[in-house]
């Protein structure tokens, strides 16, 4: 049985990193924008819920959190 792939999304977060925050994220994709840390990764929604709660807790700002590509949304019901 093949596992569904999981969505990826793209967290933007206000400013550049420092070395102790940024290790928090160890194994993400980031990259510095200019203004914004952007962190890329694929995510079920319980580890995307724990990564905004760890930029919560880290008392980071979160300038945006959104998909960006993975499997189709389901319609409404």
């Amino acid at each position: 049985m093949m596992r569904a792939q999981q969505p990826t999304y793209e967290i933007r977060i206000a400013g550049q990193l420092d070395e102790t925050r940024a290790a928090a994220f160890a194994g993400l994709d980031m990259t510095f924008t200019g203004k914004e840390t952007v962190i890329t990764g694929d995510f079920d929604q319980a580890a995307l819920h724990g990564l905004l709660e760890r930029i919560r807790l880290l008392g980071l700002e979160l300038v945006e959190a959104r998909r960006v590509s993975g499997a189709p949304r389901r319609a409404a019901e």
